[in-house]
């Protein structure tokens, strides 16, 4: 009895073939047709043998199925759930003109000032990445100095030389 598939009424052997006639992902398909090899009564390694695939995928198809019916079956093309989020840039450009006004910058104390100011939760390497394209290194969030302005390079150095000395 080991060999005995038991399959549950979701979907009729027709409905499931017209799921696999529509389905144009391989892996789904193979899915499906193993479950239609089960509502017909073929044992698992009639099925196995049928597919060329693995016995234990046979069997987790099987309780998948029976669970959650076909959409169980699909396969999962990874990524985030709810897809990779759209930032208004402008958030970052206002926190660019927050940091132009002095102090150490870090991606934690980035993070917090969007969460706070912008009641935005931005992921630390979005953070890191967006801060990038506007010219910020990653450490101290100020403009790369290779853009090559040696007079804002030197207000800067002077900035900072004033800020360490009033402390």
């Amino acid at each position: 009895m080991a060999n005995q598939i038991q399959v549950l009424n979701h979907d009729t052997e027709a409905e499931l073939r017209k799921k696999l006639g529509e389905a144009s992902d391989e892996a789904y398909k193979t899915r499906l047709k193993a479950i239609i090899g089960a509502k017909q009564g073929k044992k698992r390694y009639e099925i196995v043998s049928q597919l060329t695939v693995d016995p234990k995928s046979v069997t987790t198809w099987l309780q998948k199925y029976n669970e959650s019916g076909t959409d169980a079956l699909k396969s999962n093309k990874g990524g985030r759930p709810e897809g990779n989020p759209k930032w208004d840039t402008s958030i970052f450009d206002d926190l660019a003109k927050e940091i132009d006004k002095g102090g150490y910058w870090s991606i934690p104390r980035m993070q917090e000032w969007l969460s706070k100011h912008k009641k935005k939760d931005v992921p630390e390497q979005t953070v890191w990445y967006r801060m990038d394209q506007l010219n910020y290194s990653y450490k101290s969030s100020r403009p790369h100095p290779m853009q090559g302005n040696k007079e804002k390079q030197e207000s800067f150095k002077k900035g900072a030389l004033l800020r360490s000395w009033s402390r």
